[in-house]
C-alpha cells in the first residue's frame, strides 16, 4: 500500500482542515495505521474510555494529529 492520500484520509476519517491532512500524509502511514487510530479514538469516545491497548508507532502519531484539538486525558496530562 503506498502514500496516503488526501481522499483516502477523508474516506476513512471524514472532513478534516489541510493541515492535518498534512501532517498525516507527513507521517508515511498506511491506510490500515490510519484506521487503526482513527478506530482506536472511536471507541474511547462511544464508550469514555480507552477500552483496547493505545496504538503503537505511526498509529500512535496520528491518534495525536487527529485528537489536537481535544483536551489531554486526566491520566495524560502532566
Amino acid at each position: 500500500m503506498g502514500m496516503l492520500t488526501r481522499e483516502e484520509i477523508i474516506e476513512i476519517v471524514g472532513r478534516i482542515d489541510d493541515q492535518r491532512i498534512a501532517e498525516i500524509i507527513g507521517t508515511g502511514a498506511t491506510g490500515s495505521e490510519l484506521l487503526e487510530a482513527w478506530t482506536w479514538l472511536a471507541s474511547k469516545e462511544v464508550s469514555g474510555r480507552f477500552n483496547h491497548r493505545r496504538p503503537r508507532g505511526r498509529a500512535a502519531r496520528l491518534c495525536e494529529i487527529l485528537s489536537a484539538d481535544e483536551p489531554p486525558e486526566p491520566d495524560e496530562a502532566a
